[in-house]
This record gives C-alpha cells, structure tokens and sequence, in this order.
C-alpha cells in the first residue's frame, strides 16, 4: 500500500498545468503564424501542426498516477472538434467508456483519434454536406480496445482513392501501438483501430 505525500501531489499536479499550459503556447503561436502565412497549403500546415499541440497538451491536464483518464480527454476535445468543423459541418457523437492508457500509447491514441475525426470531416463532407460522425470506443472480449471512428459521408472507394498523408500517419502511429488499422469504403467510411491501451 502507497501513502500519498501532498507535497509531492501538488508539485506533480503543478507541473502538468505548466505543461499544458506550454503545449497551449505552442499551439496558439502556431495558429498566429498560420494567418499570416503566404499559401493555403502552408497556412493549413501550421493549423494542423497547432491542433496537434493543442490535443497533446490537453492530456496533460489527465493524467493520473494509474495513466490518462482518456474517457476524460476525449470528453473536453470532442466539442473542440465540433467547432473547429464549424455549425454547418457534419454532427460529431461520441459514445466513450472509462479507459486508462498508458502514458507512451496515449499521445499516439490522442494523434489517431484526432486525425480520424478531421479526415471524416474534410473528406466524407466536402462543400458544406451535412451527417454524422460516430466515434465509439469499447473494450473487446479480448482485453483490447476498439476505436471506430464511421460516417455517412460521401463514402470511400479504396480501389481508386489515394492516400494522403492522413492515412499514413494513421497507419504508422497504428504500428507504433501494435495497433490494426482498418478503413472500409462503401455508403460512408467506417475506420476501426484495435489496440491496447
């Protein structure tokens, strides 16, 4: 049995709200140099950038000394993500149990998850289309956890799409958490992530 020393909490709990309020720094200053970029692409680059700051910083503010109350998290960034996709985007629902991860898994689970919901919005819905996005994310029997991020957007042919660097960058964070990616096209895309926590 551990006894908790207060002194030792408060330095541990004033510390993760310096973190996050230096992953918070970051991210604005790269949204302050993104509107004075000189192209789109460079603009939309640095937003990205920020808004993964911004998420990576928020897990500073749950973490425990079990791991990260990810249940938590997601239930602050998930109306983040709702307005950053504006009112007229699709609708984002989110149906998350209590989960704990680990510190390294995480940011990369924290990485996954933010990059699925912005590909189902940018791609899924494009010229202002409207929908939903539903991300869940379960326990399986196995003792693994299951994300599925699925939307009934414009659909998703892999035969003939291309991916881009979201895909990737999903599938190599996937690979650094032992993780199975999947991506399944037809009416909307359905994205399912297997993974310990």
């Amino acid at each position: 049995m551990t006894s908790s020393n207060p002194l030792i909490e408060q330095a541990t709990s004033d510390l993760r709200h310096r973190s996050a309020n230096f992953f918070q720094l970051l991210s604005a200053l790269g949204r302050m140099r993104s509107q004075k970029s000189d192209t789109a692409e460079a603009r939309r680059q640095l937003l990205w950038m920020a808004d993964a700051i911004g998420s990576l910083g928020a897990l500073e503010r749950h973490r425990t000394e079990a791991g990260v109350d990810f249940q938590a998290y997601l239930n602050e960034m998930v109306p983040i993500w709702r307005r950053r996709h504006g009112t007229k985007g699709p609708n984002l629902v989110a149906d998350i149990g209590p989960m704990l991860a680990r510190d390294f898994s995480a940011s990369t689970i924290a990485l996954i998850a933010q990059e699925l919901v912005d590909n189902a919005a940018t791609h899924g819905f494009p010229e202002g289309r409207t929908g939903e996005i539903r991300m869940v994310i379960a326990p399986d029997p196995d003792g693994r956890w299951i994300m599925t991020v699925e939307d009934d957007g414009v659909g998703y042919d892999p035969a003939t799409a291309v991916e881009g660097f979201g895909l990737w960058f999903i599938r190599s964070l996937a690979t650094q958490i032992h993780g199975t990616f999947t991506l399944q096209g037809g009416v909307g895309t359905t994205a399912r992530l297997v993974f310990t926590p």
